[in-house]
């Protein structure tokens, strides 16, 4: 008589998929792109091996970043989110809550989290009417004759990033206290053989000048595998890097980090054998670039795929002149201006900032579609006005343009702050590494202002007085229009630069926009078609002899 095969478990997990559900872009309409119907060509596969059982795990910022997710985020709230009716497809069992997952406010997400049929995690989410966890904090599953426990933590940086208005009455714990509340609880009354900790965090607990003590560390995976007793497996994510390695915890007990990278480019699979001496873990990370596409998957939901494609190939609007982002890196430009005239408007603010969003998009001259407005402004931003002094305005540029420009020594020098090696060469000639992104390229609108490249941080900015010919005042309060990343303290520009103090940054809103900032500029480019974008070179940059040939030399580096 033949024994019966002892299965084993096999863990398929997910994370940061950034809403690339679908193998086509929608912006560009070019396909075979990886996202999660490859992954399913993966799990159905592994569905029908006979020797294992599956567990499929999502680690959260599912609901952010592409068009499809956006649509049934900001336009189709009332349908059923295409996101959850593809997890129930690929029938998932479980997920915990991003960051990124709130970004188009609570009652988005908690109405997600209902349509799916699975339960979605976070043990360190608190509910603050309540007392309670929002969502579910473990959850016990049965695989391969065992007792599983999941249990979610996602990184408690969402307040610094997310207004009130956004995620209000919820608190974000510590992600290693909330562990140390909850583990005694599942051992003690699940008696699980095997602990998983769904982690959205990243494992550099020393980012952004943190320490392995500071409370609410952002990406806390790492120490939560070392200071928390019991877990066997912790799937990170988070900073899209990718992981795949072992700790010893301070018991002496070893402990598998994973993680995969983003947008669906991989994906986890984890094997557990359970045997008489203990759980034998093996790891894989997975690329979908050598997995086909699920045509049965693409096929379930052509009709979300065809609302998807009609909407954002409608057309908003005409453009009466080609322009390019590049132009934006020099000098103001018409990109960055539409920004500002979109901002200025719907906030009814005095003054604007805004940044260039990427070096290399253009917008042809002609009729404009929606899907354009994810060359020009790809992030799903929403808009706040804020309250700031004239002295802080001024600050904030100097913070800026002291990252964005090179302090010149003559007019052969470099005009742009550019990153270098040990001996101060560039790095690269095409497309130079730039000492910051172009997204903190932060310029303003509303004011008229010079910029000396020969001078100081701190020393740069001279403003002459408001556009409408009015005096600046250094100690007036001004509202500024700003987008959310930056109203948050993105990139450092009100923390550093201004000095305002990061408990204070919300304080100061007196706006928070509806809708993002990807509406507010279709509905602009609808009420003033066809647009002539005109330049607004309100701001330039001094002296202007070693402006001008430093730009003749350096435009030509940039390969559009």
């Amino acid at each position: 008589m033949m024994m019966a095969q002892n299965k084993k478990l096999e863990i398929i997990a997910t994370s940061d998929i950034h809403g690339a559900l679908f193998p086509v872009d929608f912006v560009s309409g070019k396909d075979h792109l990886p996202s999660m119907s490859q992954i399913n060509t993966y799990v159905k596969m592994q569905r029908h091996q006979s020797d294992r059982e599956i567990l499929l795990l999502d680690n959260g910022d599912y609901l952010q970043g592409d068009p499809a997710v956006y649509y049934y985020n900001y336009i189709d709230t009332s349908a059923v989110h295409i996101g959850a009716k593809i997890m129930n497809y690929m029938q998932y069992d479980g997920s915990c809550a991003g960051n990124h997952d709130f970004e188009a406010g609570r009652d988005v997400f908690e109405k997600f989290v209902k349509a799916l049929n699975f339960p979605c995690m976070a043990a360190n989410v608190i509910d603050e009417k309540t007392g309670q966890t929002l969502l579910p904090a473990y959850t016990i599953y049965k695989r391969a004759g065992k007792t599983i426990a999941v249990i979610a933590l996602t990184t408690p940086g969402i307040p610094n990033w997310l207004p009130d208005k956004l995620i209000y009455d919820l608190e974000f714990e510590d992600m290693i206290k909330s562990a140390k509340y909850w583990m005694p609880i599942i051992l003690e009354k699940e008696k699980p053989d095997l602990v998983i900790g769904l982690c959205h965090a990243g494992t550099d607990y020393t980012f952004n000048n943190q320490t392995d003590t500071t409370y609410k560390n952002e990406n806390a995976a790492l120490l939560t595998a070392k200071q928390v007793e019991g877990f066997d497996i912790i799937i990170a994510g988070h900073d899209h890097i990718g992981h795949n390695f072992t700790i010893t915890n301070k018991w002496g007990k070893e402990v598998t980090i994973i993680a995969p990278t983003a947008r669906a480019r991989d994906f986890c699979s984890i094997e557990v054998n359970f045997t008489p001496y203990g759980n034998d873990i093996k790891t894989h990370i997975y690329t979908t670039a050598s997995l086909p596409a699920d045509y049965s998957f693409i096929h379930n939901f052509e009709h979300e795929i065809k609302i998807i494609k009609d909407f954002f190939n409608e057309p908003i609007g005409i453009i009466s002149k080609s322009i390019s982002a590049i132009e934006g890196i020099f000098k103001a430009d018409p990109l960055t201006n539409l920004i500002h005239k979109v901002q200025l408007e719907v906030t009814d603010a005095e003054i604007s900032f805004a940044a260039p969003l990427s070096m290399n998009s253009n917008i042809h001259k002609g009729m404009q579609y929606r899907k354009d407005l994810f060359k020009l402004y790809k992030y799903d931003n929403s808009l706040y006005a804020i309250e700031m002094s004239g002295k802080e305005i001024k600050d904030m540029l100097e913070f800026s343009y002291w990252q964005w420009f090179n302090k010149m020594k003559d007019e052969d020098d470099y005009l742009l702050r550019y990153k270098t090696d040990s001996v101060g060469n560039i790095t690269s000639q095409t497309f130079p590494d730039t000492y910051t992104p172009a997204y903190n390229y932060e310029s303003a609108a509303g004011i008229i202002y010079t910029v000396d490249v020969s001078k100081d941080k701190g020393e740069r900015i001279n403003i002459k007085s408001m556009s409408n010919g009015e005096p600046f005042d250094y100690e007036k309060i001004y509202k500024v229009a700003i987008n959310s990343y930056r109203g948050t303290g993105g990139g450092g520009h009100l923390t550093l630069g201004a000095g305002i103090p990061e408990k204070e940054l919300f304080q100061r809103i007196t706006f928070v926009s509806q809708q993002d900032m990807k509406f507010y500029i279709a509905q602009w480019l609808k009420n003033n078609s066809p647009v002539e974008i005109d330049k607004n070179e309100n701001w330039k940059i001094i002296p202007e002899k070693w402006y001008k040939k430093a730009l003749k030399k350096e435009y030509k580096m940039f390969s559009l």
